[in-house]
């Protein structure tokens, strides 16, 4: 009875091991097409997502996730091995620089969309004259290079899925909520229904544009030396502080090791984040 029985299982642990064999090729292939699991929450993958388009930022939200973990590691390693004292505060900053940075390159993208947008409109005019159709003439804008080729790659994109020209433009002027694109995307929308009639109206549009850029121009030319001031105060007593734990790290001892010491470097970086709010709408309000 043990001869057969190990004649049994042995031919049924053949025929498994046959079958794994002949489906290990399609299990490879399905593999490889299979959907990963969103390691983020969906509400906040959403807001990333829009965050990255306005910022024009071709990354995925969880690559830049995990090349974010990576450099407050790699920052919290440098300082734990240079500067002990100010790990919590180089931790702060790290995590802190991708949203600051994520910011930054949207204001970039912005004033990008904004310079370029009076050239656009011009090249749409231009195309309407000659007897085009706005749909045409961003499938042209599309087809260039510029700071406006993804916006209206997405614009030709919803209409060739279906939508209509209006909601794709309205869709457009939620995703830039920046001065100039929602009266474009009216413009445009307004073109459509009227024809090439109503070109003279968006060339003066143009015109407009191109006035309140020379005038924010201006305006920043002359506020230069103000947001220089604002730099230099603000960043000159963390560049100190960073120099001090990086030349003499006992120096810093008192602010970490002592309980007067960590009030002291709370109430500092509070008001320095409170400084930097306060110039920055100072700033603003001088444009």
């Amino acid at each position: 009875m043990s001869t057969i029985a190990r004649v049994v299982v042995g031919v049924a642990l053949a025929g498994l091991l046959a079958r794994a064999a002949v489906a290990a090729p399609a299990r490879g292939r399905a593999r490889r097409f299979r959907v990963r699991t969103l390691l983020l929450p969906t509400g906040v993958r959403a807001r990333i997502v829009r965050a990255f388009m306005q910022a024009d930022i071709d990354v995925t939200p969880e690559a830049a996730a995990r090349w974010w973990v990576l450099a407050v590691a790699s920052v919290a390693w440098f300082a734990m091995v240079l500067a002990p004292p100010l790990l919590v505060p180089a931790i702060v900053a790290a995590v802190t620089a991708g949203p600051i940075g994520v910011r930054m390159r949207s204001g970039q993208a912005r004033r990008a969309v904004r310079a370029a947008l009076p050239g656009v409109l011009d090249l749409i005019v231009a195309q309407l004259r000659a007897g085009g159709t706005v749909a045409e003439a961003l499938d042209t804008v599309a087809s260039r290079p510029g700071p406006l080729r993804a916006d209206f790659a997405r614009v030709s994109a919803r209409c060739s899925l279906g939508a209509g020209l209006d909601p794709a433009l309205a869709q457009w002027a939620q995703e830039r909520p920046i001065p100039g694109v929602r009266s474009a995307a009216g413009a445009l929308a307004m073109v459509t229904l009227i024809g090439g009639s109503a070109a003279t109206a968006l060339e003066g549009l143009s015109v407009s544009l191109r006035n309140d850029d020379a005038a924010l121009g201006e305006a920043k030319a002359l506020s230069a030396q103000a947001r220089v001031s604002a730099i230099v105060v603000g960043g000159a007593p963390l560049a100190y502080l960073i120099f001090a734990a990086a030349t003499d790290p006992g120096s810093t001892d008192v602010l970490v090791s002592t309980t007067a010491g960590r009030i002291c470097l709370v109430l500092g970086l509070g008001l320095e984040g409170l400084a930097a709010v306060w110039m920055r709408a100072l700033l603003g309000q001088s444009r």
